[in-house]
Protein backbone atom coordinates (compact mmCIF):
# COMPACT_ATOMS: atom_id res chain seq x y z
CA UNK A 1 0.00 0.00 0.00
CA UNK A 2 2.88 2.06 0.70
CA UNK A 3 4.48 1.86 -2.59
CA UNK A 4 1.23 2.20 -4.64
CA UNK A 5 0.80 5.55 -2.60
CA UNK A 6 4.12 6.88 -3.36
CA UNK A 7 4.06 6.40 -6.92
CA UNK A 8 0.66 7.62 -6.80
CA UNK A 9 2.51 10.95 -5.11
CA UNK A 10 5.28 10.93 -8.27
CA UNK A 11 3.13 10.68 -10.99
CA UNK A 12 1.28 13.60 -9.29
CA UNK A 13 4.21 15.96 -8.84
CA UNK A 14 5.96 15.25 -11.98
CA UNK A 15 2.45 16.36 -13.48
CA UNK A 16 2.26 19.65 -11.38
CA UNK A 17 5.89 20.37 -12.18
CA UNK A 18 5.31 19.91 -15.86
CA UNK A 19 6.95 22.32 -18.53
CA UNK A 20 5.03 24.56 -20.20
CA UNK A 21 5.72 23.79 -23.81
CA UNK A 22 5.87 27.15 -26.57
CA UNK A 23 6.66 26.57 -29.86
CA UNK A 24 7.63 29.45 -32.81
CA UNK A 25 9.11 29.18 -36.33
CA UNK A 26 11.87 30.61 -37.77
CA UNK A 27 10.42 34.28 -38.90
CA UNK A 28 12.60 37.11 -39.30
CA UNK A 29 12.18 39.52 -37.94
CA UNK A 30 9.66 39.08 -34.82
CA UNK A 31 11.71 35.67 -34.32
CA UNK A 32 14.55 33.88 -35.66
CA UNK A 33 17.72 31.94 -34.63
CA UNK A 34 21.15 34.61 -35.44
CA UNK A 35 24.28 33.39 -36.20
CA UNK A 36 25.07 31.13 -33.01
CA UNK A 37 21.31 29.68 -33.13
CA UNK A 38 19.53 31.83 -30.58
CA UNK A 39 16.53 33.15 -30.88
CA UNK A 40 16.11 36.59 -31.59
CA UNK A 41 13.36 38.87 -32.53
CA UNK A 42 11.20 41.59 -30.87
CA UNK A 43 8.43 39.34 -30.64
CA UNK A 44 10.64 36.56 -29.24
CA UNK A 45 12.30 39.21 -26.24
CA UNK A 46 8.18 40.33 -25.20
CA UNK A 47 7.44 35.99 -24.79
CA UNK A 48 10.71 35.61 -23.05
CA UNK A 49 10.24 38.66 -20.51
CA UNK A 50 6.82 37.91 -19.76
CA UNK A 51 7.19 34.18 -19.16
CA UNK A 52 10.28 34.70 -16.95
CA UNK A 53 7.81 37.39 -14.82
CA UNK A 54 5.16 34.32 -13.81
CA UNK A 55 7.62 31.77 -12.53
CA UNK A 56 6.26 29.02 -14.86
CA UNK A 57 9.18 26.65 -15.96
CA UNK A 58 9.19 26.63 -20.47
CA UNK A 59 10.76 25.77 -22.77
CA UNK A 60 11.15 27.59 -26.39
CA UNK A 61 11.28 24.96 -29.46
CA UNK A 62 11.65 26.17 -33.08
CA UNK A 63 9.97 24.18 -35.78
CA UNK A 64 8.67 24.08 -39.35
CA UNK A 65 5.52 26.43 -39.15
CA UNK A 66 3.30 23.47 -40.06
CA UNK A 67 4.83 21.52 -37.31
CA UNK A 68 4.79 24.02 -34.58
CA UNK A 69 0.99 24.81 -35.20
CA UNK A 70 -0.23 21.55 -35.21
CA UNK A 71 1.64 20.99 -32.07
CA UNK A 72 -0.35 23.92 -30.60
CA UNK A 73 -3.57 22.48 -31.53
CA UNK A 74 -2.79 19.28 -29.88
CA UNK A 75 -1.14 19.60 -26.72
CA UNK A 76 -2.89 20.44 -23.71
CA UNK A 77 0.16 22.54 -21.94
CA UNK A 78 1.38 24.08 -25.13
CA UNK A 79 1.68 27.52 -26.88
CA UNK A 80 2.78 29.12 -29.32
CA UNK A 81 3.61 32.90 -30.92
CA UNK A 82 3.78 34.56 -33.32
CA UNK A 83 0.45 33.38 -34.93
CA UNK A 84 -2.23 35.56 -37.14
CA UNK A 85 -5.63 35.54 -35.16
CA UNK A 86 -8.11 35.80 -37.73
CA UNK A 87 -11.83 34.36 -37.42
CA UNK A 88 -10.69 30.97 -39.08
CA UNK A 89 -9.21 30.05 -35.56
CA UNK A 90 -10.76 31.80 -33.32
CA UNK A 91 -12.20 28.94 -31.22
CA UNK A 92 -8.81 26.92 -31.57
CA UNK A 93 -6.84 28.71 -28.80
CA UNK A 94 -6.96 31.04 -26.04
CA UNK A 95 -5.73 34.26 -27.37
CA UNK A 96 -3.13 36.27 -24.71
CA UNK A 97 -1.73 39.33 -26.18
CA UNK A 98 -1.06 41.08 -29.96
CA UNK A 99 2.84 40.72 -30.47
CA UNK A 100 3.26 42.65 -33.59
CA UNK A 101 1.27 43.61 -37.09
CA UNK A 102 2.58 41.98 -40.29
CA UNK A 103 1.45 43.08 -43.83
CA UNK A 104 1.49 40.50 -46.60
CA UNK A 105 1.67 40.69 -50.03
CA UNK A 106 2.09 38.64 -53.51
CA UNK A 107 4.98 39.24 -54.71
CA UNK A 108 6.53 38.59 -58.48
CA UNK A 109 10.32 38.46 -59.59
CA UNK A 110 10.63 41.51 -61.91
CA UNK A 111 11.18 39.59 -64.91
CA UNK A 112 8.22 37.76 -65.23
CA UNK A 113 6.65 41.00 -65.75
CA UNK A 114 3.28 39.84 -63.75
CA UNK A 115 0.64 42.56 -62.85
CA UNK A 116 -2.11 41.79 -60.59
CA UNK A 117 -5.14 43.53 -59.71
CA UNK A 118 -7.32 40.91 -57.64
CA UNK A 119 -7.71 37.52 -55.93
CA UNK A 120 -9.57 36.47 -58.80
CA UNK A 121 -7.05 36.66 -61.32
CA UNK A 122 -4.41 35.71 -59.13
CA UNK A 123 -5.90 31.86 -59.27
CA UNK A 124 -4.50 31.66 -62.84
CA UNK A 125 -0.57 31.53 -61.46
CA UNK A 126 1.22 29.02 -59.02
CA UNK A 127 1.28 30.62 -55.92
CA UNK A 128 4.43 29.65 -53.02
CA UNK A 129 2.90 29.76 -49.91
CA UNK A 130 3.54 28.68 -46.37
CA UNK A 131 1.77 25.15 -45.29
CA UNK A 132 -0.83 26.48 -42.13
CA UNK A 133 -0.38 29.69 -42.07
CA UNK A 134 -2.58 32.31 -42.12
CA UNK A 135 -2.15 33.28 -45.58
CA UNK A 136 -2.83 29.61 -46.81
CA UNK A 137 -6.34 29.23 -44.66
CA UNK A 138 -7.20 32.57 -46.17
CA UNK A 139 -6.71 31.77 -49.88
CA UNK A 140 -8.14 28.11 -49.36
CA UNK A 141 -11.16 30.24 -47.85
CA UNK A 142 -11.61 32.60 -51.24
CA UNK A 143 -11.17 29.43 -53.74
CA UNK A 144 -7.76 28.47 -54.30
CA UNK A 145 -7.00 25.08 -54.36
CA UNK A 146 -3.74 23.23 -52.65
CA UNK A 147 -1.46 21.60 -56.04
CA UNK A 148 -3.71 23.65 -58.45
CA UNK A 149 -2.59 27.11 -58.02
CA UNK A 150 -1.11 26.21 -54.52
CA UNK A 151 2.07 25.35 -53.88
CA UNK A 152 2.25 24.46 -50.20
CA UNK A 153 6.07 24.88 -47.96
CA UNK A 154 6.79 24.14 -44.75
CA UNK A 155 9.16 27.11 -43.85
CA UNK A 156 10.09 30.47 -45.65
CA UNK A 157 13.15 29.28 -46.22
CA UNK A 158 12.27 26.78 -48.48
CA UNK A 159 10.17 28.99 -50.20
CA UNK A 160 13.58 31.49 -51.30
CA UNK A 161 15.22 27.88 -52.43
CA UNK A 162 12.74 27.45 -54.95
CA UNK A 163 12.91 31.00 -55.85
CA UNK A 164 16.40 30.53 -56.13
CA UNK A 165 16.69 26.82 -57.37
CA UNK A 166 13.70 26.47 -59.79
CA UNK A 167 12.00 30.20 -60.07
CA UNK A 168 10.28 28.45 -63.37
CA UNK A 169 8.16 26.33 -61.28
CA UNK A 170 6.24 29.25 -59.50
CA UNK A 171 4.69 32.56 -60.59
CA UNK A 172 3.90 34.35 -57.20
CA UNK A 173 5.27 33.96 -53.87
CA UNK A 174 2.79 35.21 -50.62
CA UNK A 175 4.96 36.70 -48.06
CA UNK A 176 4.81 39.31 -44.87
CA UNK A 177 6.87 42.30 -45.99
CA UNK A 178 8.38 42.45 -43.09
CA UNK A 179 10.47 39.40 -43.75
CA UNK A 180 11.26 40.98 -47.27
CA UNK A 181 12.43 44.10 -45.59
CA UNK A 182 14.79 42.14 -42.92
CA UNK A 183 16.09 40.23 -45.82
CA UNK A 184 19.69 41.30 -46.67
CA UNK A 185 20.85 38.30 -48.79
CA UNK A 186 22.09 38.39 -51.71
CA UNK A 187 19.42 35.81 -53.17
CA UNK A 188 16.80 38.86 -52.97
CA UNK A 189 18.68 41.05 -54.21
CA UNK A 190 19.94 38.99 -57.24
CA UNK A 191 16.11 37.74 -58.04
CA UNK A 192 14.22 41.16 -57.20
CA UNK A 193 11.07 40.24 -55.81
CA UNK A 194 8.48 43.25 -55.81
CA UNK A 195 5.19 43.24 -54.52
CA UNK A 196 2.19 43.18 -56.56
CA UNK A 197 -0.95 43.63 -53.88
CA UNK A 198 -1.90 42.84 -50.29
CA UNK A 199 -3.09 39.61 -49.77
CA UNK A 200 -6.20 41.39 -47.77
CA UNK A 201 -6.80 44.69 -46.70
CA UNK A 202 -7.79 43.61 -43.23
CA UNK A 203 -4.45 41.50 -42.21
CA UNK A 204 -4.92 39.59 -38.84
CA UNK A 205 -2.44 40.65 -36.31
CA UNK A 206 0.22 37.97 -34.64
CA UNK A 207 -0.42 36.86 -31.21
CA UNK A 208 0.69 35.00 -28.67
CA UNK A 209 -1.59 32.14 -27.93
CA UNK A 210 -2.23 28.76 -26.14
CA UNK A 211 -3.94 25.21 -26.81
CA UNK A 212 -7.81 25.63 -25.79
CA UNK A 213 -7.17 23.02 -22.84
CA UNK A 214 -4.36 25.10 -21.86
CA UNK A 215 -4.94 24.70 -17.82
CA UNK A 216 -6.89 27.09 -15.78
CA UNK A 217 -3.66 27.95 -13.56
CA UNK A 218 -1.39 28.62 -16.45
CA UNK A 219 -4.23 30.73 -17.89
CA UNK A 220 -4.43 33.08 -15.04
CA UNK A 221 -0.89 33.06 -14.82
CA UNK A 222 -0.36 34.28 -18.19
CA UNK A 223 -3.90 36.21 -18.53
CA UNK A 224 -1.76 38.60 -15.34
CA UNK A 225 1.30 38.88 -16.59
CA UNK A 226 0.51 39.80 -20.26
CA UNK A 227 -1.85 42.00 -18.59
CA UNK A 228 0.79 44.09 -16.71
CA UNK A 229 3.10 44.01 -19.35
CA UNK A 230 0.93 45.58 -21.69
CA UNK A 231 -0.20 48.08 -18.80
CA UNK A 232 3.51 49.17 -19.15
CA UNK A 233 3.78 50.39 -22.72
Amino acid sequence: MIKWCFVLLLIVSQHCAAKLTVVTENFAPAQYLDANNNLVGDAADIVRLVLDSTGIDYSISVNDWSMAYNIALRDPETCIFSISRSPERESSFVWFAKLAQFDTNFYSLKSKGIVLTSLEQAKQYRIAVLKDNYSHHYLLSQGFKENENLMLFNSFDNIFKIIRARSSSIDLVVIPAQRINHEQSHLLNELQLEPLMPINVSQAPLYFACNKNLPNKLKQQLSKAFALYESQL
